[in-house]
Parts: structure tokens; sequence; C-alpha cells
């Protein structure tokens, strides 16, 4: 088979383009390689709550090489593990530089057992020792618990008090605990309307209750129990002893 010069030319033109291609990854890969694009700097911001300790575990297992190598992905979600970190932005700042900044979670409220709840409303896990309210309720509803604790601390702020506790029980039934340990039974619906109400109806009703509250239930539609601490018997015989 007689190979003509024209293609004799075409196949050299061929080899010799792949050797250049070949030419050009090979010094584009050393050219990556140089120590100049070696990480020397990490610079993290927005960490109050995450330790350097733990953030030095990430740099650690992710962060080596050159910048061109990193998998910044990878690096996203390893700091994203980190207790108390809500979201990251990682960057590349050339030539040997990189920079993460650090979202945290800003507690709100306590979850259920073992979580807590941001102000945004997302469970995370984290530990504090702040006194936070007590928020729980079945899986899923922790937004819906967050709003009505919020519509409940507005209704009883005339009275001077906040609401410590509320519970959405797996009926959908709601119970509000408040700051002075007063139990109010809101029931399935119509929650803020009666809460409103015994608002309303307590400063009438200090004169005729004597003692402290216990507990309120506002699920009659036209009526409210009330039922009152149980006194010791010597605290009784204190008591009658005075007047």
């Amino acid at each position: 088979m007689l190979i003509s010069g024209r293609q004799l030319l075409g196949w050299w033109r061929y080899v010799a383009g792949l050797a250049l291609a070949g030419l050009l990854v090979f010094g584009l890969v050393r050219f990556t390689r140089l120590a100049a694009f070696s990480v020397q700097r990490v610079d993290i911001s927005g960490a109050s709550r995450v330790t350097r300790e733990q953030t030095q575990l990430v740099i650690a297992h992710y962060v080596h090489g050159s910048l061109f190598d990193l998998d910044l992905e990878q690096i996203r979600a390893g700091f994203g593990k980190l207790p108390w970190v809500r979201a990251v932005d990682v960057r590349r700042v050339w030539p040997n530089r990189l920079v993460v900044r650090l979202e945290e979670h800003q507690p709100l409220a306590r979850w259920n057992d073992d979580a807590l709840l941001d102000t945004q409303g997302d469970v995370f896990m984290a530990a504090t020792g702040a006194k936070l309210a007590r928020l729980s309720g079945p899986n899923g509803t922790n937004q819906v618990v967050k709003q009505e604790w919020l519509a409940a601390n507005r209704i009883v702020a005339p009275l001077g008090r906040k609401v410590s506790n509320v519970v959405l029980d797996d009926r959908r039934s709601w119970q509000l605990v408040l700051d002075n340990g007063v139990q109010i039974e809101l029931g399935r619906r119509d929650m803020d309307a009666r809460l409103a109400r015994w608002v309303r109806l307590a400063p009438q009703m200090q004169p005729w209750i004597s003692g402290a509250v216990k507990r309120v239930d506002l699920r009659y539609p036209d009526g409210i129990a009330v039922e009152m601490v149980q006194q010791s018997a010597e605290h009784n015989q204190k008591q009658g002893n005075k007047s």
C-alpha cells in the first residue's frame, strides 16, 4: 500500500500535535506542583463557639498540597460537620491562601431532650450551659412550635411573664409553662385566642384566688378551670395563726 506525501505529512502533524499536547499537560502538572502554590495559610472567620482545635483537625485532614488540588466541597463538608456550624463558605485566594467563612447557629431554645433550636427554627446538635426555654414536639414540627412559642410570649407579655416551656404532644395538643411555673392547657385549636382570654381574665381573678395557681385549663368553650398549689398542713396552720 502506497502512502502519498500528503498523507504522510498529515500523519506527522497528528503525531506532533499529540506530542505537543502531552508536553503542555506535563508542563501544566509541573506548574501546579510548584511550591509557590502550596497552601501556606488558612484564614478562618466567624468562629466564636467553634474552637481552634476543631478547625485545625479539619485543616489537617482536608487541606494539603497545592491550591489547585484542594477539593473545596470536601473541605466545606468537613467544616459543616463541626458543632455549631450552620453554613460554610470556602474559596481559594491565589497563589497560596485558603479563606473559610463560618456561619454559626444562634441558639434560641432547647428542642426535645437532646438538641437545640436556632433563631431560624432549625434543629442542631451542640452543648450549651445557657438558660434557654424548652420546646418539644414530634419530628418535623420545630418551625410550628417555634412560631407558637413566640406568639405565646407576645400574648403573655402584659402579665409580665414569659413562656419557659412549650409541649406539642402526639395528639397535636398544646401545653405551656410560664416562667412562674404555671401550666396552661391550650388544647388543639384556637390556642392564641384561648391564651389571650386568660391574659384578660387573670388580673380580674386575683382578688378571689387565694394562694398560687398551679395549672390553668383553657380548653373549655365557656369557662376556665384553675388548679391551685396544694399547701402543706404546717403552712396552713401558720396561716391560720396569723388570722
